[in-house]
């Protein structure tokens, strides 16, 4: 296997394809990676982000055409959930203490008056350029990073023609196979990541998984996670753990692991067969085994 490993963005990239592809292609995956970890950080004021988040109401920004399709793909999650995904939350997880990169243990209090939104903060007009209607700030996290490992597997497949391939973004993944190549994945224990629960026989498609332990603080006496409720920009109050979700494209992938948290679980289901996602979810509970959903039924990990 050629492959190429990278740690950017609090996370560990890893990129596989056969020996002996004849394009380069690891300078291209380096310089996509760098450019989404330096310019779309919530954590800087200086970068693409922080321009449009500056932006005042009535203005207008011109932004690169890879932000603006990663930020209309967001859009329309945002809207398909009725705001349950938002990437308008950047200061709702500022007030809950995450203004700071991880990992951190503790968070000062600070005063909450920002709820959520059902209303977009900005419109997407032509040529690339974004009107700003709304206050709220965008941040787009962890879709951020699904997008483009989604659009690096693209690239590589139309570029290399490569037979298989897997690009990983800290356990979230594109994988493809045009052979008899079958990856076998592990699902993590959300306590123990160097122990695995269950896995994943996958050829093509893409595997997300989100996990409310590691990214975890302490706010005063609460403790606080990263997954937020869109419409109320409150702290998910759920007793999942962890949610790996496998489907065809890693942008749905994403979109429902955030959702695992946010709807029971008859909800979820009824939400991805109303968008057409076919998909198994591995869910992990407080104090219980984890186990499939699949077709609507539960199946219980070996």
């Amino acid at each position: 296997m050629d492959t190429l490993s990278l740690q950017m963005m609090n996370t560990n990239f890893y990129i596989a394809l056969p020996k002996g592809t004849s394009k380069e292609w690891k300078k291209p995956v380096e310089k996509w990676l760098h450019y989404v970890a330096s310019e779309w950080s919530r954590f800087r004021e200086d970068n693409e982000l922080a321009r449009l988040n500056q932006l005042k109401i009535g203005d207008t920004i011109a932004i690169s055409s890879l932000l603006y399709d990663c930020l209309k793909k967001a859009n329309n999650y945002f809207i398909q959930t009725h705001g349950l995904f938002s990437p308008y939350l950047k200061k709702q997880l500022e007030q809950h203490g995450y203004n700071q990169s991880f990992p951190f243990q503790h968070a000062e209090n600070l005063e909450k008056n920002d709820t959520g939104t059902k209303q977009s903060p900005i419109q997407f007009l032509s040529n690339h350029t974004v009107l700003r209607t709304d206050e709220q700030q965008i941040d787009l996290g962890g879709f951020a990073k699904g997008y483009i490992v989604e659009k690096i597997a693209e690239w590589l497949q139309q570029e290399t023609c490569s037979e298989y391939g897997m690009v990983d973004g800290g356990g979230d993944m594109n994988i493809w196979s045009s052979c008899d190549k079958e990856w076998t994945i592990g699902v993590a224990d959300p306590y123990k990541e160097e122990e695995e629960i269950s896995y994943i026989k996958i050829k093509n498609g893409a595997i997300a998984t989100s996990n409310r332990v590691y990214r975890s603080w302490k706010q005063g006496n609460d403790t606080k996670h990263h997954l937020l409720n869109g419409q109320t920009g409150i702290v998910a109050n759920t007793d999942v753990l962890q949610a790996t979700v496998v489907t065809k494209s890693l942008c749905d992938a994403e979109v429902a692991c955030k959702l695992c948290f946010l709807l029971h679980e008859k909800e979820l289901q009824q939400w991805l067969g109303q968008h057409q996602i076919p998909s198994a979810c591995f869910i992990v509970k407080e104090n219980e085994k984890g186990y499939w959903i699949k077709g609507g039924g539960k199946i219980h990990a070996s």
